[in-house]
């Protein structure tokens, strides 16, 4: 009755163990209360690294009402301005002649066009070089002046070096007049007449006589530009996360370090030791623990050399291992001595990224973060919102979060999937089996023994 009862608890507790409920937790999120509408920033902290899951899929933001908030989880980083040339179409509306050669040619923008910051004349001549004059104008016919002396150019014969482009200043003007003083050029034909008088063979008289012509500016188009900035993230900003507790052993058999790390599962990328030795070189590896079914070991996610050299003027020091991103609760450093006297170290610590939810808090409304419930997937958020706003360039107010409290767990639905793939199952499944087994061969022993007897 006893082995009964036993076997029954054994087989009870990994069911138990597999359904369990998550524990979840809360959080209010502070400074998203406003009188108005804003793009707000959520810093996550250790707290959250620690109870959350790996990919975030857990993570929800939840308003008064109880009703969950799009939000984007982005890698917090530096940010910089691009300006992005958008081109915009111009029609020419006249050409008309003016004194000395020149030409005059009133072009329009679409009224519904952004403002003009440039133009650029379309054309397939090469190798010239002409003085233009810009005005502007709402209406057509009250101009006021743009540009003075811009110069357009082609020196395509000596060197690739043109420019057809003409910037203006700010303005918002829907018209625009271009003024060549002087719409001709005068030319060389690339023919040379040559005259030669001979008497017998030798050469009594020489005249060149080289033909020039006129060529006139042709214009295909005229094109115009607006500048549009756009904000984009650049590289993701590195965060030095402290270490508290870890502990240096050495491996004698095998002439090494090892050095066990206790971290909470924020999203590292690297290690930095700083050792008390001036000259050194040692072959290291980061580990992380690596569990398939029953089976647990540590798994290389890094390899390179430590390595410092102090003499004289010479210092030079590579301290870092660096890996893909991992968010582990345990890691180890393995440094290769070989023959060589241990390492001491003045201080290890941890860098890696730092991430943030990024959402439109609404006027009047406070939010609170829920975490910790691993049963979730990920959402998936209509967020195109919050990416224009970014690439306008504009900049989240910064929101933090108060103290985390334990929600209420949830009764879950049996979840066999989960009871099949725990850890719990499977030892049990074995001991069953061995219970069993054994319990058959005591059976036959004793029937044979019977037997005997």
């Amino acid at each position: 009755m006893i082995a009964k009862i036993l076997v029954l608890s054994v087989l009870l507790f990994p069911v138990y163990a597999a359904n369990a409920p998550d524990p979840e937790f809360s959080r209010a999120v502070l400074g998203a209360n406003s009188n108005q509408q804003s793009l707000m920033a959520l810093k996550l902290d250790s707290e959250i690294y620690s109870h959350s899951a790996a990919d975030f899929r857990d993570l929800r933001l939840i308003d008064q009402d109880g009703v969950e908030t799009p939000y984007q989880l982005q890698k917090i980083s530096a940010r910089k301005t691009l300006l992005q040339r958008d081109q915009l179409p111009g029609k020419i509306e006249a050409l008309s002649k003016t004194a000395d050669d020149g030409i005059a040619i009133t072009v329009s923008l679409p009224p519904q066009a952004a403002n003009a910051d440039g133009l650029t004349l379309l054309t397939p001549q090469r190798d010239f070089e002409y003085r233009l004059q810009v005005e502007g104008s709402l209406d057509g016919n009250s101009w006021q002046n743009l540009v003075d002396n811009a110069a357009i150019y082609d020196y395509s014969r000596f060197a690739a070096i043109s420019n057809r482009e003409v910037g203006l200043p700010s303005n918002a003007f829907r018209y625009f007049k271009i003024t060549v003083a002087k719409a001709t050029q005068t030319r060389g034909t690339e023919l040379l007449e040559l005259t030669r008088s001979l008497q017998g063979n030798d050469e009594q008289q020489r005249s060149e006589k080289l033909q020039l012509r006129s060529e006139a500016l042709h214009i295909d188009a005229v094109e115009f530009w607006h500048n549009r900035s756009e904000a984009v993230a650049d590289a993701a900003v590195q965060f030095e996360y402290p270490l508290t507790a870890y502990k240096v052993s050495e491996d004698a058999e095998h002439q090494t370090s090892l050095i066990d790390i206790d971290i909470a599962a924020v999203p590292l990328t690297g290690f930095s030791l700083h050792s008390e030795t001036p000259n050194y070189s040692r072959s290291a590896e980061v580990q992380i623990p690596h569990r398939h079914s029953i089976d647990n070991h540590l798994q290389t996610i890094a390899r390179g050399t430590l390595q410092a050299l102090h003499f004289q003027d010479i210092h030079r020091e590579q301290t870092t291992l660096t890996f893909a991103e991992q968010r582990q609760n345990h890691y180890r450093i393995v440094i290769h001595n070989q023959d060589n006297p241990p390492l001491t170290f003045s201080a290890i610590s941890g860098q890696g990224n730092g991430y943030q939810l990024l959402f439109l808090g609404q006027a009047g409304k406070n939010y609170r973060l829920q975490y910790g419930n691993s049963r979730l997937v990920r959402p998936r958020y209509d967020i195109v919102a919050i990416q224009e706003l970014l690439q306008r360039g504009f900049q989240p107010l910064s929101a933090s979060l108060g103290e985390a409290t334990v929600v209420a767990a949830e009764a879950v639905a049996f979840d066999f999937s989960r009871l099949l793939n725990s850890q719990w199952f499977l030892l049990v499944t074995i001991a069953l089996m061995v219970l069993v087994l054994g319990w058959s061969l005591y059976r036959v022993l004793k029937r044979l023994s019977d037997g005997t007897d």
